[in-house]
Formats: C-alpha cells, sequence, structure tokens
C-alpha cells in the first residue's frame, strides 16, 4: 500500500499480493489477512462501505466531542491588513449597519402551519401495518405525426371528427381541433420510445429515520457549550430523533396508522430514487398539485461511461479512469444499467420524472431544468411533450465561470461558460411571478457623462466627485420618437431656439414638454433637445433572462461538488416563483443547494437524491 495513505482498492491489492507471492490467492484468505490488519491497527478500511484499504502509519485520530477546544497561541492576535484587494468604501448616503453583539445573537427556525400525513417511522414498521401496495401505472400518448405515417392514425383522425361533428357541442368541437394540432405537431423520437408507452413504479412508503430541528440542535448546543454542561448520562443526547420539541407525538395507536392522521409540516431529505419519492408523494401522501416550484438539475448527459465524484476534496474526476472510480460496485452498476443506451436511456429516464414532477405541479407552479448546451435542445423538446409547447417560459442563460482554460469540450471554438434553466410552467396563464429587481451600475455606463449639483449647475463626474459629494449624476435622453401622431408633431422653442421632431415624433405631447420644461429637466445639444434622466429615477434594472453575475470563482461560493450550482441561481428562481410557506422540490437534490435556499427564505422543501 502507498505510503502516503492513499486507499487502493480490495480487488488491485488482492491481484497485487498474489502477483508478488507468485500463486493465487482466495477471497476469503484476502479477507482474513486485511481484517487482522485492521484489528492490529496497521491498516483501515477506506470510505464508503469498505471497498479498499490504505496504511494507517500509527496516525490517531481524535474522539468526536462537543466540547470547546483550547484556544491556539495567537489566534487571537490581530489579522493582518489586506493589501492589493481593498474593499469598496460605503457609497455616499448609504447607511451604516449596526454590528450586534455575540450576547444578542438568537438561533430561530421557520415554522410552517401546513401540515402533513404520517410517514412511518422505521421502529414502528412491519408487513401488517405498511403493506406492499401494487405498482402504479403511468401512461403517454403514442401519438405518430400524421405527416410521416398518416396512415397508421388516420382511422383515429376520422373517428375523432366523427365524434365531434356527431355532439353538436362547440366546446367538444373546439377541443377536438386542439387534439387534431397536437397530433400534427412534430414530436422527438429515440430508441423505444415507441414500445414504451407506460411505465410501472413501485408505490412504496418514505420512512422517517431521523428528525432534525436545526434551531433545537443549535440552541442547545451553544448553550451546553456556553455552560460546559453535559446530559444526565455525562454524554451529549438528543431526546428523540423522530419529532421536533414542539410537536406532540401520536398515541401508539395512531402512530402506527401509517399516512393516515396529520402531522406538523417537516422538510424532507429523502434518499432513493426520485421516481420512487415523486410516486410515493402522489400516492400515498395525497401531494398532487402542491408543489409550487420544481428545480431539477438532471445528469447533463454528456457523457454516459462517466465516473462518479466519489470524495468531496477530489473534483478532478477524469472519465474512465479506474483511480477515481467509486469503490462501491452497486453505484457502477446502476450507473450502467441506467445509460445502457446511451441518449436514449437518458430521455426515456428523464421524460418518467418530468411527468410524474407535472403532477406534483401546481396550477400556477413553473419547473426549471438546468443543463448545458450539449442536450438543451432535447430537453426542451421532451418538456414540449410534458408540459405543452403554449407553456414555454424563456430560457435564461447564466455564466457558471469565467472562462475555460483548458482545450477541451468546446473550447477550440469559442470558451464554454454558460449553462441554461429551461424554464415551464404547469398552466401559463394562472403562473405564479414576483418580478425581480437589481441595482444599476452606472460605473460602466458611458451615457451617464454628467452631474448637477444642489442647485441645479452642471458639472464633469470629476468635479462633482471632487467638489459636490451629494451630486446628482444625470445622462441627455432623446426626446423624438420612431412614430408618432398630430399631438406630437410640432415645433418647440426653447432658450431662443426652436426645435422640431423630424419623421417621427417628440416622446410625449406639449403638456409633457411643459412639465419637463418646469422641472427644469430640457436641455439643447446641438439641433436636437433632450431631456435630463437622473441616475436615481430608476436605480434598478429587471432580472432579465441573461445572468452575468452568477460565476462561480475563488471569490463566490466554496464549490464542494463538481456539479455544484452557485446559490445565486437557485435563489432567483425561488424568489420569481414562490411566496414564504409556498412547497419547493428538487428531485436531484446533489449537494443540497435547493435545500439551503428554501431554509433561508422560508418556503417549505422535499429533496431527494441517490
Amino acid at each position: 500500500m502507498p505510503a502516503d495513505g492513499t486507499a487502493v482498492g480490495n480487488i488491485k491489492l488482492r491481484g497485487l499480493v498474489a502477483s508478488a507471492l507468485g500463486t493465487t490467492l482466495s477471497e476469503s484468505n484476502y479477507f482474513a489477512a486485511r481484517d487482522a490488519l485492521v484489528a492490529e491497527g496497521a491498516v483501515a478500511t477506506g470510505r464508503g462501505r469498505g471497498g479498499s484499504v490504505r496504511r494507517v502509519d500509527g496516525e490517531t485520530r481524535e474522539p468526536l466531542t462537543l466540547e470547546p477546544k483550547p484556544v491556539p497561541a495567537g489566534a487571537d492576535a490581530p489579522k493582518p491588513k489586506q493589501t492589493g484587494l481593498p474593499l469598496p468604501a460605503r457609497k455616499p448616503g448609504e447607511p451604516t449597519k449596526a454590528k450586534r453583539a455575540p450576547a444578542d445573537e438568537k438561533v430561530l427556525a421557520y415554522r410552517h402551519a401546513d401540515r402533513r400525513a404520517n410517514n412511518p417511522e422505521v421502529g414502528l414498521v412491519n408487513l401488517r401495518d405498511d403493506a406492499d401496495e401494487r405498482e402504479t401505472r403511468y401512461a403517454y400518448d403514442p401519438h405518430i405525426d400524421p405527416a410521416l405515417q398518416f396512415d397508421v392514425k388516420r382511422h383515429a383522425v376520422e373517428t375523432l371528427i366523427d365524434d365531434a361533428l356527431a355532439s353538436g357541442d362547440e366546446k367538444t368541437m373546439r377541443d377536438a381541433l386542439l387534439q387534431l394540432k397536437h397530433m400534427a405537431a412534430p414530436y422527438l423520437d429515440w430508441s423505444g420510445k415507441a414500445e414504451r408507452t407506460s411505465f410501472e413504479v413501485d408505490t412504496v412508503s418514505l420512512h422517517v429515520h431521523e428528525r432534525i430541528d436545526p434551531a433545537t440542535i443549535l440552541a442547545a448546543l451553544k448553550k451546553r457549550l456556553k455552560s460546559g454542561g453535559v446530559g444526565e448520562d455525562g454524554a451529549q443526547y438528543q431526546d428523540d430523533f423522530f419529532r421536533a420539541w414542539f410537536e406532540q407525538p401520536l398515541p401508539l395507536r395512531e402512530a402506527i396508522e401509517f399516512y393516515r392522521h396529520d402531522r406538523g409540516w417537516a422538510n424532507r431529505l429523502v434518499t432513493g430514487d426520485s421516481l420512487l419519492v415523486m410516486n410515493s408523494l402522489l400516492q400515498k401522501e395525497g401531494m398532487a398539485g402542491q408543489v409550487q416550484m420544481i428545480y431539477i438539475d438532471p445528469p447533463y448527459g454528456i457523457k454516459y461511461g462517466s465516473n462518479f465524484q466519489p470524495f468531496t476534496n477530489k473534483r478532478d474526476v477524469k472519465d474512465r479512469k479506474d483511480e477515481d472510480l467509486t469503490q462501491e460496485p452497486e453505484m457502477i452498476k446502476a450507473f450502467r444499467d441506467t445509460w445502457e443506451l446511451g441518449i436514449h436511456s437518458y430521455l426515456t429516464y428523464l421524460r418518467d420524472r418530468l411527468l410524474l414532477a407535472k403532477g406534483l405541479l401546481h396550477e400556477s407552479g413553473s419547473v426549471f431544468v438546468q443543463i448545458s448546451d450539449e442536450n438543451a435542445h432535447v430537453v426542451r423538446n421532451l418538456l414540449d411533450e410534458i408540459f405543452g409547447r403554449e407553456n414555454a417560459l424563456p430560457t435564461i442563460v447564466f455564466r457558471k465561470t469565467t472562462g475555460a482554460g483548458s482545450p477541451s469540450g468546446y473550447v477550440e471554438a469559442v470558451p464554454q461558460t454558460c449553462d441554461f434553466l429551461i424554464w415551464y410552467a404547469k398552466k401559463r396563464g394562472s403562473l405564479k411571478l414576483r418580478r425581480l429587481f437589481l441595482a444599476k451600475d452606472f460605473d460602466d455606463d458611458f451615457n451617464y457623462g454628467a452631474a448637477r449639483d444642489s442647485f441645479g449647475r452642471a458639472m464633469s463626474i470629476r468635479e462633482a466627485q471632487r467638489k459636490e459629494p451629494g451630486a446628482r449624476l444625470y445622462a441627455p435622453n432623446p426626446m423624438t420618437s420612431q412614430s408618432g401622431g398630430p399631438t406630437t408633431q410640432f415645433a418647440y422653442p426653447f432658450r431662443g431656439d426652436e426645435f422640431a421632431p423630424g419623421k417621427g415624433g417628440w416622446k410625449t405631447n406639449r403638456a409633457g414638454v411643459e412639465r419637463l420644461l418646469k422641472s427644469d429637466r430640457l436641455m439643447g445639444i446641438g439641433a436636437t433637445l433632450r431631456f435630463i434622466r437622473f441616475a436615481d429615477d430608476f436605480p434598478c434594472k429587471p432580472v432579465i433572462d441573461i445572468w452575468d453575475d452568477t460565476r462561480q470563482s475563488g471569490f463566490g461560493d466554496p464549490k464542494v461538488y463538481v456539479v455544484q450550482t452557485a446559490t445565486k441561481v437557485i435563489e432567483r428562481c425561488l424568489l420569481m416563483t414562490t411566496d414564504p410557506g409556498d412547497l419547493v422540490l428538487d428531485p436531484t437534490c446533489g449537494s443540497g443547494t435547493t435545500a439551503y435556499i428554501a431554509e433561508k427564505w422560508g418556503r417549505r422543501w422535499i429533496t431527494c437524491d441517490t
């Protein structure tokens, strides 16, 4: 084994030992020798489920404790001043933020009035009280494009028209026309889609393994560390793993009647396949139409033989490299089985989950699918098929990095620095949308090239910064419009000159120009009349479909996982489409960014991952 403590897989190590001995080594003999070395403390099993071992060389670990550690010498020394990167100075007029003393800090948690079904707790589950239920079948509409294979569905078209005409009902005829239009639309096809007109999902229970109330844990920890106290038996302890301090336990008779009684709402991180979890939420808990936002960050479907990132401290995972391969064979099998047909398996995987996600969404809800440009076009077609192209919303482009430094991927053309959020509504006419705004940055806007002091005197920006810190920045905006009417086409005298709007007209009528004159908002530049727009007239700008401030760099969010999404991306999606107390679902939660953002802003959340 390497002297630096690097883990070596059991299969590889067994081969090396057999090669050194010059003979075969049975699996039982290998593990007997390995376990003896582990017992002696000479080697230790690697992370995961013991699929690897590493050399220890006498290293010792401190026992885990919640007691405060002694402060190292020099830790309380003042921090050295930073040079080369000064912090931005407080803007004029911006209030200073008062700093609260540490003694005033309080630990708070959101309490939601919503209720949920009582999930079975692990210790109470048995086959009698939580028996297996039959699988749930979900079916697709296997329509074929009539332009390509019209004869295959001709009888269905004729039947649809005949039934609509026979009904004599205007609504029925209108629905038939919409269905005909849908049948004639182009659709995305792939291997196995035509044969997979339906699929079955096991209806399973979501078992409660542990209940964590952050406020309770942090408050108790803070109190005990401050007082130096411990539990009654001399150790730290938590009273109950299955409920929060404010929640009364159900009587045992009701506790084993799973999904029949209401419990206080609890945000959940579920370990399991997203298809099983979403099906359980629909069938067991009756949560159809209760989710306000779904954020899906699926595998991008780029390399179907890629390795997993097995450790959080090693993100440079190489494709198909044995040393970067996970040590858990069941994970390898699951990955290979899932993507056996490459892009075809990937599209089937995503289509099934989007269908169940639609069932969970509220009528005013939104779904965001994060994807790269390699498969954005096919994923958009999938969403058209499941949600309807009439419910498509603007695709958001967001920056994920400042640039591409290696000649890989698409970098030989132009640096690939963006990903996409494909956004669909459950029902566009009922969409819940909260407009977001950002503060304008006038430093790079050369239109704002002058300022006015409190007396209305114009001056350059440099002069204003030197003499009048409170001067108002302004830009001379055009007064003319490309089109106009009789009320906006007139000559206007100003300070001895007469100005005409040209072929179009003014942007306002004569009364509007008079108001600008009385407000001292007019100025002439050459042969054109302009109005003065101050920077603080509109200090904000709306968030649009290009997000350039979401880059992850050394000064941004700490990145633990290769595919970790910046918090600002999910935060904007959440704030645009939800209100406090709304429910958010992330069936591919990964590093947990969605749960973190939802908890921060007081939204309820359910996340899951394998």
